[in-house]
């Protein structure tokens, strides 16, 4: 299994990566399920799409 580990500047662990395979195994062996709610990154791309919009060049300059 090939784990990796994400830290801080502190070197406190903050995360872990493992490959999707090693993932996918996992799931199977202890049946877990991704079941997202159903606005799940709703939030997100309406936060992007603002986020881009103000980094749109205003086309009335021209």
């Amino acid at each position: 299994m090939d784990i990796k580990y994400l830290s801080d500047a502190k070197g406190n662990i903050t995360g872990v990566f493992i490959p999707i395979e090693e993932w996918e195994r996992l799931q199977k062996q202890y049946h877990i399920g991704e079941q997202l709610p159903p606005d799940s990154g709703k939030q997100l791309r309406q936060g992007l799409a603002s986020a881009l919009q103000k980094l749109k060049p205003d086309d009335s300059d021209d």
